[in-house]
């Protein structure tokens, strides 16, 4: 049933729930790929096999990656915010029941305490990641990498899910900031709190999120393949249309 209400909600607000997350998500993609296409240029400056002695590159390279990881992740949290804005109606004036704010007013208003939620969560995420890093190396160890590296792909998927819908336990603390006068910490130990409980359905929503946008991204690969004929998917404005449009249906 509460599967159902989430899907009839955001149903019959799909335009507007794609006016918010359509932005966050085209700008998190040019952060992600300006930062990936840096980085590959970085590597391709220095012969493979003087890596070892460029630490000053390879570090820079770690700091592009994670630096616009946690970029995408607090425009992720910037989306959640505009979102519950809209839910709980606080983007309506008190003064006016007409006239209407626009849903990322209340998030630039508490932009220190969203850049701080944002911060933690993602150090969360990152713990987790690692942990399951040192998970997947006693495995190695225990079964052998022949045996392991047959199943390290959906080992690693199944991984990534288990810490995000852990991390989504901490989803509630974004509107807990924007409703009320609470601090950053407490709204994260509030939002476990509210979660106890509903940790499987946050876990479901997770996968949804995950495999939906996957599926968007191919869907869409695989369907301009077919409308456009081959001479014109060779073309440089091809590519970054189809960028374009698989970011957009992801979203």
């Amino acid at each position: 049933m509460l599967l159902k209400n989430v899907y009839t909600l955001y149903g019959s607000e799909f335009r507007r729930w794609f006016v918010i997350t359509a932005p966050t998500s085209l700008l998190a993609s040019v952060v992600l790929l300006m930062a990936d296409q840096r980085i590959r240029a970085i590597y391709r400056s220095i012969p493979p096999r003087e890596i070892p002695y460029h630490w000053g590159e390879v570090a820079e390279t770690g700091v592009l990656r994670l630096g616009s990881f946690f970029i995408a992740w607090l425009l992720g949290c910037f989306a959640l915010a505009a979102i519950a804005t809209a839910v709980n109606g606080l983007d309506v004036n008190d003064s006016s029941e007409v006239w209407r704010r626009d849903s990322y007013q209340r998030a630039r208003e508490h932009f220190g305490a969203l850049f701080l939620a944002a911060l933690l969560t993602f150090c969360a995420f990152l713990v987790g990641v690692a942990g399951a890093g040192l998970v997947e190396i006693a495995l190695v160890r225990v079964v052998g990498w022949p045996h392991f590296s047959r199943f390290s792909l959906v080992a690693v998927l199944i991984g990534y899910l288990v810490i995000a819908s852990i991390a989504s336990w901490f989803g509630m603390a974004i509107p807990l900031i924007l409703s009320g006068d609470i601090g950053v910490w407490a709204a994260l130990k509030k939002s476990v709190r509210l979660s106890n409980g509903y940790e499987v359905f946050l876990f479901l929503l997770v996968v949804e999120s995950v495999v939906g946008s996957y599926v968007a991204w191919y869907a869409t690969h695989f369907e301009l393949m077919f409308l456009f004929p081959a001479h014109l998917r060779y073309t440089a404005w091809y590519g970054w249309m189809v960028y374009l449009v698989s970011v957009l249906a992801s979203a």
